[in-house]
């Protein structure tokens, strides 16, 4: 990894790049999961093995309405903000702020139902069916269904690419 890519942080939700140690993208305002200072959520960008991040396979996560997430090993949120102007504030409002983290590790993705500090949404995970709420990371494969706040509408898939 050259010195360049390992001092910034490219937004999993808009593709802008931004300065490492940044909490949230400058240009779309996402939070940055593992950025410096973050009370160890997943420790820091630059701690990450470098082998993790250039192992990690491109992958996607498809959402409602056709938008994509992109992922390329980085830890990335599924919030709230993901979905603002696309749902009725109702629907919107069962999604937590940090709903779900996406970590890779060995290039193997997971997905965790995160919520308010890592204590697991308000209002739950689903993977392929199965309710993960406070059930720690769960491995990722290509297809997957991922449902949020328990409301089909918000049907997500995962996707490697």
């Amino acid at each position: 990894m050259d010195e360049a890519a390992e001092n910034t942080i490219v937004c999993s939700r808009c593709g802008g790049v931004n300065s490492a140690g940044r909490f949230f993208c400058y240009t779309c305002g996402n939070y940055f999961a593992g950025a410096e200072n973050d009370n160890g959520i997943n420790g820091s960008v630059k701690q990450e093995q470098a082998g993790t991040l250039l192992s990690a396979p491109k992958a996607k996560v498809l959402m409602p309405g056709g938008a994509e997430i992109l992922l390329s090993g980085t830890p990335t949120f599924i919030e709230r903000s993901n979905f603002d102007g696309t749902l009725p504030r109702d629907i919107l409002m069962s999604i937590s702020r940090q709903h779900l983290l996406i970590t890779c590790d060995n290039g193997t993705y997971y997905i965790q139902d995160y919520g308010r500090e890592g204590r697991g949404s308000t209002n739950h995970t689903k993977l392929n069916n199965v309710d993960i709420h406070n059930k720690g990371r769960q491995a990722l494969k290509d297809g997957d269904r991922i449902e949020l706040s328990l409301q089909p509408e918000l049907m997500l898939t995962f996707k490697l690419t």
